[in-house]
């Protein structure tokens, strides 16, 4: 949503049936929303050029319920505490595709 002076205005949907959590978050100088969600995968999405959020990833973290970003020297790290599985921690690694 986006505010337009006297009401919000549709940007963009996102699919978010059984969803607990919707957290944006920055990590390694990226902007991500990361989006927990209880009955399917939880969704990372990348904040685009355009200002739309891309899907870029799938978590399996179990029924997260938040997201903490940290770093170590120069490694990047996502925790995923969960309600009913083990804490997940993920590694943030940038792969450079271009020649």
């Amino acid at each position: 949503m986006r505010w337009e002076g006297s009401m919000f205005r549709e940007v963009q949907q996102v699919p978010a049936r059984g969803s607990m959590v919707f957290q944006p978050l920055a990590l390694a100088g990226h902007r991500y929303v990361i989006l927990g969600n209880d009955y399917a995968p939880s969704r990372v999405y990348r904040l685009g050029p355009g200002g739309h959020l891309e899907a870029t990833q799938e978590l399996l973290a179990p029924t997260p319920r938040a997201f903490a970003p940290f770093s170590l020297g120069h490694r990047h790290f996502l925790v995923a505490s969960s309600f009913k599985g083990a804490t997940q921690i993920y590694r943030h690694v940038t792969v450079d595709l271009g020649s």
